[in-house]
């Protein structure tokens, strides 16, 4: 077997460069004249434990999510940012969220923002029964709406109402709502307006009857 042509100097330095998180490329670009090469960092450097920020993150984060209510998938977040210094405004990498999540114990877990530890099944009841009256009315103001105005289309009425609640854009509702009224004020440049009285008036029973 060739003996390899790095020296234990060079091989001292490269396991230090690694240690901080120095990548192999950069280590075969500063070593190269020593012998070292990206092959060799990925044969002899493979083990080196790396301290850099996912190593400090992890140490961090494991404490938290091991507790039996684990940590909450907002406060989650917020330490990846913080580690890898992303501004609040600045979605995580997808790669950075699942290497984080591969590099966590199996008991470890992230818990849901909308749960109460203490109170889980009955936060979760509560939230889905939440989500049905409001479902369910939300029924009734698309077909209160689309009895007012036949010509709109009723997928794209409930979509547009749910847009415009959560936003449909990453700056929110806001940034949606401005989108509708930029709509309208093209739309009343097109089409004459009608005053309002003259729209169709519903009855409650008739709403009953259109909602069956």
């Amino acid at each position: 077997m060739a003996k390899s042509k790095v020296t234990e100097e060079a091989r001292a330095r490269a396991t230090q460069m690694r240690s901080v998180g120095t990548s192999y490329r950069d280590i075969a670009a500063e070593l190269g004249s020593q012998g070292v090469t990206e092959n060799w960092c990925k044969r002899n450097l493979n083990t080196v434990i790396v301290f850099d920020n996912h190593y400090f993150l992890i140490e961090e984060l494991i404490p938290l999510a091991v507790r039996p209510e684990g940590i909450p998938r907002l406060q989650f977040r917020a330490k990846i940012k913080a580690a890898y210094g992303l501004p609040s405004g600045v979605p995580i990498p997808k790669a950075i969220e699942r290497r984080t999540k591969r590099a966590l114990p199996s008991e470890a877990f992230i818990r849901p923002d909308w749960m109460e530890p203490e109170f889980a099944r009955a936060s979760h009841l509560e939230l889905v029964h939440d989500a049905t009256i409001l479902g369910d009315r939300l029924e009734e103001m698309v077909a209160e709406f689309c009895f007012k105005y036949p010509t709109a289309s009723i997928w794209h009425v409930r979509q547009e109402i749910l847009d415009h609640v959560a936003g449909s854009q990453r700056a929110g509702p806001i940034v949606h709502g401005q989108r509708m009224l930029d709509a309208v004020d093209t739309i009343e440049d097109r089409v004459p307006q009608r005053p309002q009285a003259e729209q169709a008036f519903i009855d409650d029973e008739e709403f009953d009857q259109h909602c069956i």
